[in-house]
């Protein structure tokens, strides 16, 4: 491991965890989620840190409490809050219709593609939840905090989890895309990236599939990433219990069930608590229906997570992230979102400065990549100092060199293509020369979603003849395509080492950035 690194460095699971299993007559309350890990309302180093304890049970009457605080120091007890979650079933609900995103006249759209995957069913039903959280605040940043979620007396779930990082203290994060598909392939993520030990995970976007629905949620996610019946590369692991997530929504999260017909639409906003610090209400906000009575239960019952978890930002030790929505009905013309961007990305102090979206503004794949919206934001975060845009959305894993773009249009062509100026840095290569000039652009969409096949060495030629240079170029540094995976990051104010490691573990990828 790095140097630098044993800041509360997470123990193993097994040492986290306990997790009980009670006699039916002891529990008045069957737990559907156990207790997980939520990041809160924390964004700014500039005081203390704050996290969020969630669950989800059936709809029968127990009194719960929750007891945290550092390992040594005198156990605090709070109350949670409670909401009813009540769905009735969707009506003539169809698993994911939509049309090709990237298809277009000259590409076609491999057999790959969303719209021609097939998910596991789930047979539609009414479904009456009750959801819990508990807010647990004035918690001091660089420390463990230990906690217990009580039913009654007996223990739910008791584990360890990591605070914020202060500016000058390494972090550990990994960022992973794509996640929920009902396959095998997330469960072996989930457990190697239990292995790394992340001090928390950016989720970046289509976290369940086929459409993020909470029914969904239950079945293919919690099952993963929250209580696996035994930790393990077949099973997954809890990472949840332990590691905060942090969410940003793709198309399968915000754009595939809409209310009212499908009541249990939009399970994100129910399970996820972020930072609230955001643009608030606006134009950019998910659309919600027109339905009056739906929307409002919805709000009532989604709380703060809507709008928050569109658009926020928080600071964990030396770096800033920037969370953002990139779905199609975000108006990214739109001057007030701009502006909230720019000021967001300048009012950081921390030296690394970190975009995470969904749709990627390049990748070399043919899967998705007439979808060219996010390179117009370009130039803004050159000019705000970003280091690397993350993004899920092409089922693989790419590493951009660094580059500068201008786009010479100002919205994107009907078919979707950004054209503009490219600058791409010839000398970094991540080994010997680590000094990036540009922005690097991730693709991290290798979670547990069926892979896309396909990159520069296979699409190069016919990417440049039919988009030619002011769209297409040699930008791509590194393509796995061969399995599953995801990216982890050792980071300290003054260095930065990516790996990208696949299901079994293996590394597929390493480079080092450093700073003056």
């Amino acid at each position: 491991m790095p140097h630098h690194f044993s800041r509360h460095s997470p123990r193993p699971l097994a040492a986290l965890l306990l997790i009980l299993t009670l006699p039916a007559a002891l529990v008045a309350q069957t737990i559907l989620v156990q207790p997980y890990v939520q990041p809160g309302n924390g964004s700014t180093l500039t005081s203390n840190d704050v996290k969020v304890i969630a669950w989800l049970t059936d709809q029968k009457l127990g009194k719960f409490t929750v007891e945290f605080g550092p390992k040594d120091a005198p156990a605090r007890t709070i109350q949670p809050e409670r909401t009813a979650l009540d769905f009735k079933a969707a009506k003539s609900f169809r698993p994911f219709t939509a049309k090709p995103e990237a298809a277009t006249p000259t590409i076609p759209t491999p057999a790959t593609d969303a719209a021609k995957e097939r998910y596991p069913t789930i047979a539609e039903r009414e479904q009456h939840y009750f959801k819990y959280w508990a807010t647990l605040p004035a918690l001091p940043f660089d420390t463990d905090i230990t906690y217990r979620v009580l039913l009654g007396t007996n223990v739910i779930r008791a584990g360890t989890f990591p605070t914020r990082a202060s500016p000058t203290q390494p972090i550990r994060f990994v960022m992973v895309g794509d996640l929920a598909q009902g396959k095998s392939s997330q469960n072996a993520i989930a457990w190697q990236i239990s292995q790394v030990k992340p001090h928390f995970l950016v989720a970046l976007g289509d976290i369940v599939y086929p459409s993020g629905r909470v029914n969904q949620y239950l079945n293919h996610f919690w099952p993963t990433y929250n209580q696996p019946t035994t930790a393990g590369p077949k099973t997954g692991a809890p990472l949840m219990a332990s590691i905060p997530f942090y969410p940003a929504l793709g198309n399968h999260d915000a754009e595939s069930a809409k209310l009212p017909d499908t009541p249990d639409a939009f399970g994100a906003y129910h399970f996820f608590f972020p930072p609230q610090n955001g643009p608030g209400p606006g134009p950019w906000n998910t659309p919600l229906g027109k339905d009056p009575a739906t929307t409002n239960t919805f709000l009532l019952t989604a709380r703060a997570s809507y709008p928050h978890l569109g658009f926020y930002s928080f600071d964990n030790g030396p770096a800033h992230f920037l969370i953002l929505d990139s779905a199609k009905y975000v108006p990214y013309e739109n001057p007030r979102l701009l502006d909230w961007i720019e000021r967001d990305l300048r009012a950081t102090k921390a030296p690394w400065k970190f975009v995470c979206f969904h749709v990627p503004a390049f990748e070399a794949t043919k899967n998705h990549y007439t979808e060219q919206r996010m390179r117009l934001l370009h130039p803004l975060f050159e000019r705000t100092g970003v280091d690397i845009v993350w993004a899920g959305h092409v089922h693989n894993y790419q590493r951009s060199h660094p580059l500068r773009f201008r786009p010479t249009t100002p919205k994107p062509t009907s078919a979707g293509l950004v054209n503009g100026d490219f600058n791409l840095d010839p000398v970094f290569d991540g080994v010997t020369h680590t000094r990036a000039h540009g922005i690097i652009h991730m693709v991290c969409g290798g979670g547990g979603a069926s892979l896309y096949a396909g990159g520069p060495e296979k699409n190069a030629a016919e990417f440049a003849k039919k988009y030619g240079p002011n769209n297409w170029a040699s930008f791509t540094a590194r393509f796995f395509d061969k399995k599953h995976s995801f990216a982890v990051v050792d980071l300290t104010p003054a260095r930065l080492q990516l790996r990208a490691l696949d299901l079994d573990g293996t590394e597929v990828d390493r480079a080092v950035i450093t700073k003056p």
